[in-house]
């Protein structure tokens, strides 16, 4: 999954941070590509805690955020919460089985980023 996430971000010419998470959202690996600020790290790993706690993408929790300022002012109560495009889960068949954050470029960058590295094709 890392790889495919490095191999999708320079394909896109953007650097990324990629955070792949267990089923409760704990990372269990890491990476950086070089020129990503600490903070992008940070944002994936929040990404990755997030699809996984909510087993959907964050950019559904974006999305809202958007359309509902209520949403979006109360999300910054909960700690870790990342209401941002770029975590998508993991699957092997129907089951999730974690997910994959990826932090660095445009919100759209970061999510397909996401769903390239985490997808793990038919047989899972």
């Amino acid at each position: 999954m890392l790889a495919r996430a490095v191999a999708a971000a320079t394909e896109r010419a953007v650097s990324v941070a990629v955070v792949v998470a267990d089923p409760w959202g704990e990372p269990v690996l890491t990476a950086r590509m070089d020129g990503v600020p600490a903070l992008a790290a940070a944002a994936a790993r929040g990404k990755a805690a997030t699809a996984a706690a909510f087993g959907v993408p964050t950019t559904t929790w974006e999305e809202r955020s958007a359309a509902d300022p209520v949403f979006r002012a109360a999300v910054g109560t909960v700690p870790a919460f990342t209401p941002l495009a770029g975590g998508d889960l993991v699957r092997v068949g129907r089951q999730v089985v974690g997910a994959v954050a990826v932090s660095g470029g445009t919100s759209a960058q970061d999510a397909a980023i996401a769903r390239v590295a985490g997808d793990l094709g038919p047989a899972g």
